[in-house]
């Protein structure tokens, strides 16, 4: 049995309206009339397209009644496949089979281009789970509620959008579907608000397929798309927003690759960066162990210079104290032809820096943060080389206090230049001696 969006998708396929039939000086003339953007339209059918016609217009009939009854008046009954259910289906990049599973388990995979950590664990489950909303959150519950999704299954729940995601082309076909990738990649916005706002401002009367139930993280967000861009908007204090637009604007001003923040009205939000690559996060090749010393050597296994990025980003962490650099909020960037890993993914996600916890920075070499980096560069030999050789951006006064400056608003940390400078010289001496 064919799901709902299945059925949307053939539905949307197959011509509107109807056919009628004029008599026009004693010959019949068949019409085909249709409404388009609100307005109603009327064409000749030509004699050999008539019977094909007619056939697609019942069908589309046929497929429209099946949906009403699954929605059942006007409620959204979401209800997997039983192929979905028992993840028996394939996994793909656009319209490209990458791997393809039975009850679960891997049958076939395409090492070069699956996702990384599919090719990693051969497990269908850690994929499913890292793209999928925090049950935690708040909204997220109202969001399920408002879709009627009664899974609790993390891996379940993402299939509901059939695991597709914003930034990259991945997502699970189940077993017998004929979905596209043009059937499923997101094409609205409509739950926005109730994402990130927890705010129903439109009740659409057919189920939709949202990025708002792939997207992970611990505060409320929600992608808004303006002028064909996605833009991830979230949620946070004066001070976590005050903080993550300093780190964005800071790497901005000496040139690494960051994701660009901005304020809009009480919010942060981002463009997405991944519109030209495949993005997947450090778990994918690391696994749940962020410590630097073992993924700094997985990234080094893969290519030196990912390492070498790697462990600059760790720098500047320390710097701003960032203590939430794990790994799901750091990734890497694949050409979505070739599969080829092009770069560490840019900076993202500092919120948790500088003031978010704390309005007064305290200037202390025994800080335990500061501290344990600067033990991790005394007793690793290549991570320090490698700090050596990634060309570390010099910060100066100035920098900083212009990266103030631009920010939208002030935060009472009079200390802050004075804290970056400290922390940023000290880590400097140590990998230079």
């Amino acid at each position: 049995m064919a799901d709902i969006y299945e059925l949307i998708s053939q539905k949307n396929k197959l011509p509107k309206g109807f056919v009628y039939k004029k008599e026009i000086k004693g010959k019949t003339y068949f019409y085909h009339q249709y409404s388009l953007n609100g307005k109603k339209f009327s064409r000749l059918i030509k004699d050999n397209e008539l019977k094909k016609l007619e056939e697609e217009i019942n069908k589309r009939v046929e497929i429209e009644k099946q949906i009403k009854e699954m929605l059942g008046k006007g409620k959204r009954n979401l209800v997997l496949s039983n192929n979905a259910r028992r993840l028996t289906g394939d996994v793909l990049s656009k319209d490209k089979v990458v791997a393809s599973f039975d009850n679960g388990q891997l049958i076939s995979l395409n090492e070069k281009l699956c996702p990384l950590i599919i090719k990693r664990t051969k497990s269908l489950e850690p994929f499913l789970k890292c793209r999928v909303i925090d049950s935690g959150r708040t909204n997220s519950r109202l969001l399920k509620k408002a879709l009627n999704i009664t899974e609790s299954d993390d891996a379940l729940v993402s299939l509901c959008s059939y695991a597709v995601s914003i930034s990259d082309n991945y997502w699970f076909k189940p077993k017998h579907s004929k979905l596209k990738y043009e059937d499923v990649c997101f094409n609205n916005d409509l739950f926005f608000n109730l994402s990130l706002k927890g705010i129903m401002t439109v009740y659409p009367n057919k189920i939709c397929l949202t990025p708002e139930l792939t997207t992970g993280g611990g505060y409320e967000k929600g992608w808004k798309n303006i002028d064909g861009e996605w833009w991830l908007y979230k949620a946070g204090t004066k001070n976590e927003i005050f903080s993550e637009l300093f780190y964005s604007h800071l790497f901005e001003l000496i040139g690494l690759p960051t994701a660009h923040y901005e304020y809009d009205n009480g919010y942060i939000r981002t463009k997405n960066f991944a519109t030209d690559y495949n993005f997947e996060p450090i778990v994918s090749v690391a696994g749940e162990d962020d410590s630097y010393e073992h993924v700094f050597n997985v990234l080094n296994d893969i290519d030196y210079k990912l390492a070498k990025e790697y462990i600059r980003l760790c720098f500047f962490d320390v710097v701003l104290n960032n203590i939430d650099r794990h790994n799901e909020n750091c990734g890497l960037l694949r050409d979505k032809n070739t599969g080829n890993i092009v770069s560490l993914a840019p900076n993202y996600d500092d919120n948790l820096c500088l003031v978010a916890r704390q309005n007064l920075l305290s200037i202390d070499i025994k800080e335990g943060f500061l501290k344990h980096f600067a033990n991790v560069i005394n007793k690793n030999t290549l991570i320090k080389q490698a700090l050596k050789e990634c060309n570390i951006p010099c910060v100066e006064r100035d920098v900083v206090e212009k990266c103030l400056a631009d920010m939208p608003y002030s935060i009472d940390a009079t200390n802050i230049v004075e804290y970056v400078m400290f922390r940023y010289e000290y880590l400097i001496n140590i990998i230079n001696k």
